[in-house]
């Protein structure tokens, strides 16, 4: 098992690296040219593949622990060790589930279109539940073990999968409001990319660095943040769509 785990995990590593690249061609080619698209679907893959490689290592080791850190197998604080990484890997699941459903979002809202009945299907909303629950459970971990980084992920996650639900029930929507719904979903998605790489790396850079690590989880969500109104006003006057609707 220990095998799989680090073959996920390097797999983890060349999907993230990967999509950290393709992430910006679409950003730079207009909206429906064939970069934009093919680029775009290789992204949407790429993303996949970060969350499916995410996913099931967390569950491996969410499952097993020491089988996975062998190196504390026979410490004399192995359950609390143990019973650590396992609050750890379950919040790195919460951010798969997380990557795939922005992603997920981001691609099919622009294929439907205007045609949100066609997202209303127990496929497409059941991920989206899932992701509203789970931040309500990490928010609960947080609280409970004062572990700020969950409590402000739990709270992110909620709040995303309220606005998808949004999107997807709601009686009436402006014209081609499926287009800022794209752009915002699709920057979500590289904002969840670049955390991963901002904050593990810092977190190796900086190891010393105390509660100052929160910095490099926050700092790409709220630069990312910032884009994305930006751009959502750019693509809503461009296309004419409704702010209000």
């Amino acid at each position: 098992m220990t095998y799989i785990h680090s073959f996920l995990f390097v797999g983890h590593i060349l999907f993230g690296s990967l999509a950290l690249i393709l992430f910006w061609v679409p950003m730079f080619t207009k909206k429906g040219q064939l970069n934009h698209v093919k680029f775009g679907r290789w992204y949407r893959n790429v993303m996949y593949g970060v969350a499916a490689t995410g996913a099931i290592m967390a569950v491996i080791v969410i499952a097993m622990p020491l089988t996975i850190l062998t190196q504390y197998a026979n410490h004399e604080n192995a359950a609390q060790i143990a019973e650590a990484y396992r609050y750890f890997w379950t919040f790195l699941l919460y951010l798969a589930l997380l990557s795939y459903t922005v992603t997920k979002h981001g691609v099919r809202v622009l294929q439907v279109k205007d045609e949100r009945q066609l997202l209303k299907t127990f496929s497409y909303l059941a991920p989206i539940v899932c992701l509203f629950i789970f931040g309500f459970g990490v928010i609960a971990i947080g609280v409970m073990r004062d572990i700020t980084l969950h409590i402000i992920f739990g709270v992110l996650g909620v709040l995303v999968a309220f606005s998808m639900m949004r999107y997807v029930l709601k009686s009436k929507m402006a014209a081609r409001k499926y287009i800022l719904e794209h752009v915002s979903s699709m920057m979500g998605s590289g904002i969840g990319a670049y955390t991963a790489f901002v904050a593990f790396g810092g977190r190796t850079l900086l190891e010393n660095a105390g509660s100052y690590q929160i910095v490099f989880w926050i700092a790409p969500g709220l630069i990312g943040s910032i884009a994305s109104y930006i751009l959502s006003k750019k693509y809503g006057k461009v296309f004419r769509v409704e702010a209000t609707a």
